[in-house]
């Protein structure tokens, strides 16, 4: 779990990690040069658990993220899967021991994910993230969204080309839509088809800043997967990212998020501030 400036939601992130129904982990927890009380409250829960929880603290941040975070307190992990969890979401009791078992029974597997609800700032439910669960779907929608919603991945350690390093930086919030592309020649990608996170949308989340930037981001990744991994666009994906770049271009930003969040089944979030 990386973390970085999480204080109003870390307390009841890091809950739903110690209620899971699955004990034999260790929850690695990194904060990220924060500049709010996320520190003393992750050395709380650290000194309360010193056995599960090995806290890490960087001196300077590495970014939004937190992925650049993770891959430098990677080689201090012992386990045979790593579970990314963000510092503002909720984890549903069974999360662990459901993706454990999959993975244990899909040898072939090098990733998987789940779906998710959708949460307000207060932990309200305000909409849900639903993707695709078998393999062969989940890469096909990588040409126009990201379908493995990122803080509810598992991934097979054994399975990554450097298994002190997960994520690539090129692309800053969005290196880890860039990192699964490059993943795929490696393994089969799976969703499990239960909710298992509650992903919350506050209006401070990185990757909903700046999103015709963001947008620009992504286009280059899915240009880099096509020129230099070898990711294929079917006729179809390409008609509607001809159709997502002529709506990113013709709509205002401060309109962008609203239809954003509308199209992923988000209608009811307002970024009033």
């Amino acid at each position: 779990m990386p973390v970085w400036n999480a204080g109003d939601f870390l307390v009841e992130a890091i809950e739903s990690i110690l209620k899971q129904t699955y004990k034999d982990f260790e929850f690695l927890i990194v904060d990220d040069a924060s500049t709010d009380d996320s520190w003393q409250i992750i050395q709380k829960y650290q000194k309360k658990h010193p056995k599960l929880i090995r806290a890490f603290r960087l001196k300077k941040n590495t970014n939004a993220a937190g992925n650049g975070a993770i891959n430098k307190i990677l080689k201090y992990a012992k386990g045979e899967y790593l579970a990314r969890m963000d510092a503002d979401d909720v984890a549903w009791p069974e999360r662990l021991a459901k993706q454990v078992e999959f993975l244990e029974n899909n040898p072939d597997v090098i990733l998987v994910g789940s779906q998710a609800r959708v949460i307000n700032k207060e932990g309200k439910i305000i909409g849900k993230k639903v993707y695709p669960t078998d393999d062969k779907k989940i890469k096909e929608k990588y040409a126009i969204i990201h379908p493995i919603i990122h803080p509810t991945c598992m991934i097979r350690r054994s399975m990554l080309p450097d298994k002190n390093k997960l994520y690539r930086l090129r692309f800053g919030v969005n290196d880890d839509y860039f990192t699964f592309f490059s993943l795929q020649k490696y393994g089969k990608f799976a969703n499990l088809p239960e909710f298992l996170l509650d992903y919350r949308v506050h209006g401070k989340n990185a990757s909903l800043q700046n999103l015709k930037e963001k947008y620009a981001v992504v286009s280059a990744i899915r240009k880099v997967a096509v020129d230099k991994l070898g990711y294929k666009i079917s006729p179809v994906n390409r008609l509607i990212i001809f159709c997502q770049d002529f709506i990113v271009n013709l709509i205002p930003e401060k309109f962008l998020t609203s239809i954003y969040l509308t199209f992923r089944g988000i209608g009811s979030f307002s970024f009033a501030k």
